[in-house]
């Protein structure tokens, strides 16, 4: 039997401290593993507080969203969407240790969703998101897709705020439905600056904005949760320069 093997947190040279090279290398050493020691400790507290923090701020949310509810209980009150939207993003993120982490372990509920339908509701209630302005042209029948309503409506609104932030003043975003082979393809259009073309693939990466780096409001979190989203019903995102702005592509598998 061999004997067991000394690991970082377990190996100790104190005792072997003096006043030759030897002793002077060892004390150097002890010194540089307590201080190992100490700051993984000081780590693993850290990443506890945080979790727990997480746990608790997603418990006093969920109790007056349930009263929000009773409040806009009504299917036809466009608030009831919201309310239920915040639920569904306090129940992703509820213990877990970091949004990223949460959205990686987040379990969607895919199923089938009349897109056309959908949009109209979008543009319908963009403003109470505080999105003004968004236009969509109906289809002429439903068009079938595979997608969780909720993420897909948090995915969308990303993308529209994005938008929302970067268009010229006064111009509209305008929303529109094509479809490609086995895909129904989502075009969000607004008029506005182009994209570095190195950065059109690295605007949907974790902490990524397109924002000027002093403002503290765009952490570039937006449209990573959206691309998130989609790829967790089997869509995709990207983003492409057009004459006189830029336009996001939303593809989503069509559906019986």
């Amino acid at each position: 039997q061999q004997p067991d093997r000394a690991e970082l947190g377990t190996l100790d040279v104190a005792d072997l401290r003096g006043r030759d090279e030897l002793g002077i290398l060892a004390g150097v050493l002890a010194d540089l593993l307590q201080q190992a020691r100490d700051s993984l400790r000081r780590e693993q507290l850290r990443a506890e507080r945080e979790h727990d923090q997480w746990h608790a701020v997603g418990h006093e949310i969920m109790s007056p969203l349930q009263s929000l509810m009773l409040l806009h209980g009504a299917e036809a009150d466009p608030s009831r969407r919201y309310v239920q939207r915040m639920q569904q993003a306090v129940k992703v993120l509820y213990g877990q240790a970091s949004p990223s982490e949460a959205l990686a372990a987040a379990t969607l509920a895919v199923g089938r969703l009349d897109l056309d339908a959908f949009l109209r509701q979008v543009a319908a209630n963009a403003a109470y998101a505080g999105i003004a302005s968004v236009a969509y042209a109906p289809a002429a029948e439903p068009v079938w897709v595979q997608a969780d309503e909720y993420p897909l409506e948090d995915a969308l609104t990303h993308v529209l705020t994005n938008a929302d932030r970067h268009r010229v003043a006064g111009t509209a975003i305008t929303l529109a439905l094509r479809l490609e082979a086995a895909l129904a393809v989502v075009e969000v259009h607004n008029q506005g600056p182009s994209i570095a073309e190195d950065q059109l693939a690295r605007i949907f990466d974790y902490g990524v904005s397109s924002a000027e780096p002093e403002d503290g409001q765009h952490r570039g979190q937006g449209l990573f949760v959206a691309k998130t989203y989609l790829a967790k019903m089997g869509g995709s995102i990207l983003a492409r320069n057009v004459a006189g702005g830029v336009v996001f592509e939303i593809a989503l598998r069509r559906g019986p």
